[in-house]
């Protein structure tokens, strides 16, 4: 999830960058590609662009040098590049695109409305196809736009809650049992909570820390952001109201200002020695499977567990949990130089063993129906059971499948300011809800110009 934010001024892909100047940066991955001299003659040489960084683009480069050892074809030539799906977009419109560029799952939409992406069905025969079935249901739908294959995985995340075990023992809360409720959820948080007179010395719980998913909130109310049926976006909802409110709570009883000094203070240790939770600031956080990595480097006697995110008693399924999925994904370029070779690289890469090998090193889950028994098995995250039951669950949603979905997410962000703030929560959601679907409006338009000119 890499919205940026006004808010904190710091992504979490930035936020992933200070591992590889860390303790674990043992080695820095060069943003530039190998020169041709470094590429063994006969190999037909394929640009592929993709946006990590640090020791997740460490991962990724093993998967690339794998591949280039694995057959004397073609040759893989990765470079790093920032603010990826926008220069992709603009290179695919200037007609110089690589051949493999690694965006988001957000940028499917856009990208096959648009034309900018080969569909991965077009490729290959009975043989060699991808098929769309490998995927669990949900990491499917990510993948698809309208019923076309669009594009292949490198990396899946949701959210879960985060929790200090040896915080709950302190305050007579059992570790075993962590919140599946939201009224369980505010009671932890409460009991939890110590202050410094007006000051927050330790919170239990704040949701602006981190400030990276403030669409979030509304999955745990039962909440959808959008109808795909109708192209609608849903924010003014009963659903997205009580949310909202549910935030807003935090602030009034914690105080604005006290609350907002907490936060701040934190903007920049995410992923660090001082992030807030692993440094014990706060008992509970909601965050992605990537935090056991930065918990293993830095806080590796830290007393945790992980759980579903709590919801609202009346949608509560112990047997599937809810949540929100959002990917990493490869797509081919139209009008690349290679597009055969480039699909033969991403066919390679979403191999069982190569999407374990990813995740296992990304710690996540994977986005596959099958799944072998070594996955599991000495995992570095120790929790991934959590993530990959969200994954799996029935009740598990997909991030919006709308072009517009970058800028209706920066909209959120001004919502959940507005509510910090105090201000009214169903003029503040319709507000985002008028905008949001002018936004959607005015893609079906253009979509529709563009197709009437064929």
């Amino acid at each position: 999830m890499d919205i940026p934010s006004h808010h904190t001024g710091l992504t979490r892909r930035a936020a992933l960058g200070t591992l590889a100047a860390g303790a674990v940066g043992a080695a820095v991955w060069p943003r530039t590609p190998r020169s041709r001299a470094d590429i063994p003659s006969g190999r037909t040489v394929i640009d592929y662009w993709e946006k990590w960084t640090g020791p997740e683009g460490d991962a990724v480069q093993r998967v690339v040098d794998r591949f280039n050892a694995e057959q004397s074809r073609v040759w893989v030539r990765r470079t790093a590049v920032s603010e990826i799906d926008t220069k992709a977009m603009v290179a695919i419109g200037g007609g110089d695109p690589p051949d493999v560029v690694g965006v988001f799952s957000y940028n499917v939409p856009q990208y096959a409305r648009s034309g900018a992406a080969m569909p991965l069905g077009s490729f290959g025969d009975a043989s060699t196809r991808i098929d769309p079935g490998i995927y669990v249901p949900a990491v499917r739908k990510l993948l698809t736009y309208r019923g076309e294959f669009i594009a292949g995985i490198t990396s899946l995340y949701s959210l879960a809650l985060y929790y200090n075990r040896a915080m709950f023992k302190e305050v007579g809360l059992d570790p075993d049992a962590p919140p599946r409720t939201v009224p369980e959820l505010d009671a932890a948080a409460e009991r939890l909570l110590v202050r410094q007179g007006t000051a927050i010395a330790r919170a239990g719980l704040l949701q602006n820390l981190p400030l990276w998913w403030p669409y979030f909130w509304p999955v745990m109310f039962g909440g959808v952001l959008y109808d795909p049926e109708k192209d609608r976006a849903v924010f003014d909802d009963a659903a997205t109201i009580a949310a909202y409110e549910w935030v807003a709570s935090y602030p009034k009883r914690l105080g604005v200002a006290a609350s907002e000094e907490f936060g701040v203070a934190y903007n920049r240790s995410f992923h660090s020695p001082q992030d807030p939770f692993i440094a014990g600031r706060v008992a509970m956080i909601v965050q992605g499977p990537w935090l056991a990595n930065f918990i293993n480097h830095y806080g590796p006697h830290l007393d945790y567990g992980v759980a579903p995110i709590p919801v609202t008693p009346g949608i509560f399924d112990d047997a599937s949990p809810h949540g929100m999925l959002e990917a990493d994904v490869l797509m081919i370029p139209r009008g690349c130089r290679h597009p055969e070779e480039a699909f033969e690289f991403v066919r390679f890469t979403q191999r069982q063993d190569v999407q374990e090998q990813l995740a296992r090193e990304h710690t996540k889950s994977s986005p596959l129906v099958e799944c072998s028994k070594e996955f599991f098995v000495g995992h570095p995250n120790k929790c991934v059971g959590v993530f990959d039951a969200i994954t799996r669950s029935k009740n598990v949603l997909i991030l919006p499948q709308t072009p517009v979905w970058k800028s209706y997410a920066h909209l959120t962000e001004g919502a959940f300011d507005a509510v910090w703030r105090g201000e009214h929560v169903p003029a503040v959601c319709g507000a985002v809800q008028r905008r949001a679907q002018e936004m959607i409006d005015k893609a079906a338009r253009v979509e529709g110009l563009r197709r009437a000119r064929g």
